[in-house]
């Protein structure tokens, strides 16, 4: 386990410097967080003399529009390629990088991890029995993102941070920060403005969040149409309210995953609700769940109950079924199992503990 940022910088740089070549891989079902810090990497990859492919094996048609537009700009400068293309470049000396994911299960080449010579894996979630088995990971449950650690190893290298890098990294923060609202440190804001001083341009960044019509009106319908909202607790006074959004009519629809986490993150703007589940079919069996929380409840520890992961605050997971109503079921019964571990919910720290582990 790499402890600290010295520590990541000379494990790179000395294995970097070892390898024929490095592959650089997120998890499936990009984000800006995702591509962002792999970009990063790369960025810092050529800078040691040495070829970096960023694998990206994900339709193109399923990737959300902001994140394709920075994968079709980066491909001018960077090796962005897929999975069948990895296969004939990789060699016995070859270097894997995942970034922005821990969970084996989570990125494209799960299946082609004994053809590296080693792994080192950059992640800012939990980790749980999924994890990439290796000892050069960096785990950092403090950061707010895998762009703020790459944009930390850049700086403390002292490397030149190209404009574009600066945006990329900056729109990774800020997707997993929901613009500087939540999961930032003091590290956090220092990183921004130091990207900034390097040519990130906000407008830039702000305008890759900007949702196409087509996408807010398909957003907008599944949250009208497709949620409800339970109480839970026996307290009328202040009663935990959580969003549930499916698609009612049309359960079998497919989604992208941003989707699903707008869905999730728009639901939270309401009045009164302490946390929100939407979910969805990313594809035929697969569904996937955005989870959000006002700290009142503990989404991270849910979605691990169920098999994903990620922090009290925002969480998501894949599950492989065909009844989404099923994991809709099991979500609510988690909520039900904290709030029975409970003796005083509504005492510091407000947030809800599950007493089962019961994976679907």
């Amino acid at each position: 386990m790499l402890d600290d940022i010295r520590e990541l910088k000379t494990a790179l740089e000395e294995q970097i410097d070892y390898c024929d070549n490095v592959f650089i891989v997120g998890h499936n079902g990009p984000d800006f967080d995702s591509i962002g810090s792999a970009i990063g990497l790369a960025s810092f990859v050529d800078s040691l003399g040495k070829d970096a492919f960023i694998i990206v094996d994900d339709n193109e048609l399923k990737i959300e529009p902001g994140v394709k537009k920075v994968i079709d700009q980066a491909k001018g400068k960077f090796n962005i390629i897929h999975r069948d293309t990895f296969l004939n470049l990789v060699s016995d000396k070859s270097l894997l990088i995942v970034t922005d994911v821990n969970k084996q299960p989570m990125i494209s080449v799960k299946d082609d991890l004994d053809k590296f010579w080693n792994i080192i894996v950059i992640d800012h979630h939990q980790e749980d029995e999924t994890s990439i088995p290796v000892e050069d990971r960096y785990i950092s449950l403090d950061a707010s993102s895998a762009s703020e650690i790459v944009s930390r190893v850049l700086l403390y290298s002292r490397k030149p941070i190209d404009q574009d890098v600066a945006n990329y990294l900056l729109a990774g923060i800020s997707l997993d920060t929901k613009r500087f609202k939540i999961n930032t440190t003091d590290k956090t804001h220092e990183i921004a403005e130091k990207l900034i001083k390097h040519g990130a341009d906000t407008d830039y960044v702000n305008n890759l969040f900007l949702e196409e019509f087509e996408s807010f009106c398909r957003i907008s319908n599944l949250i009208i149409n497709g949620t409800i909202i339970k109480k839970y607790s026996d307290s009328l006074l202040a009663p935990i309210q959580v969003s549930f959004t499916i698609n009612r009519n049309m359960p079998d629809q497919i989604y992208l995953k941003e989707d699903l986490a707008k869905a999730a993150d728009r639901m939270m703007k309401f009045n009164g609700i302490d946390a929100s589940f939407a979910l969805g079919f990313v594809e035929p069996g697969v569904v996937h769940v955005s989870a959000r929380s006002n700290k009142k409840v503990d989404v991270g520890n849910i979605m691990e109950a169920i098999g994903g992961g990620g922090n009290p605050q925002a969480a998501g997971g894949r599950i492989e079924i065909d009844d989404i109503f099923k994991v809709e079921e099991e979500l609510m019964q988690k909520i039900v199992c904290g709030l029975s571990d409970e003796e005083n919910i509504f005492d510091e720290p407000k947030i809800i503990k599950l007493k089962q582990v019961k994976k679907i």
